[in-house]
């Protein structure tokens, strides 16, 4: 790769490092926080190795968050689900039977969160630009108000103005749901 290319590479992983680990996080919820620093390290890797990729893309920042959504796919695809072994080993019938916890979330309980993404995604696409760009930017990306008002160049009392409304809006948007899922516990 060239100089071009490592200083490109280099200057957009520094730049956006936090975000990229912030990222892999919410993608890998249930594995160590520094499983976020191997897969992005792995990527990083990947990409000096790929020379034609850094220097031909038009979105490196693009194309190294599909890097690692597709690195973190691969990481859930490695990990093999336990299941409960209620069965004591042959000849061990006094032995207590052995218990591994599976955490994966019940089907209904899936079928539930896909809603409420679908329903949450439906209502933030009825927010204003700025309401639902301040809502995603401090909910999903985990963005301080800091650092929004001087990446935006806005106000913090502004930009805590339109959470606020996003969040009355999405509260509003939402109470059907939230009724109801009060009303099945």
């Amino acid at each position: 790769m060239g100089d071009r290319g490592k200083n490109r590479l280099a200057e957009v992983l520094t730049h956006e490092r936090e975000r990229f680990l912030r990222f892999v996080r919410r993608k890998l919820d249930e594995l160590p926080a520094l499983d976020a620093e191997d897969i992005l390290s792995d990527v990083a890797y990947s990409l000096l190795r790929r020379a034609d990729v850094v220097e031909q893309a038009e979105n490196l920042t693009a194309y190294i968050y599909r890097s690692l959504a597709n690195r973190v796919v691969d990481q859930h695809r490695r990990q093999v689900p336990t299941t409960p072994i209620d069965v004591a080993p042959e000849g061990e019938d006094d032995a207590p039977a052995l218990s591994i916890p599976d955490d994966r979330p019940q089907p209904d309980r899936q079928m539930e969160q896909r809603e409420l993404k679908a329903r949450l995604h439906d209502a933030l696409g009825q927010l204003s630009p700025r309401e639902r760009a301040v809502w995603i930017a401090t909910e999903i990306e985990e963005q301080t108000f800091r650092e929004l008002a001087e990446e935006c160049d806005e106000p913090m009392g502004t930009l805590l103005s339109l959470k606020s409304r996003a969040n009355a809006r999405l509260r509003t948007l939402l109470s059907d749901y939230r009724q109801g899922a009060g009303t099945k516990e």
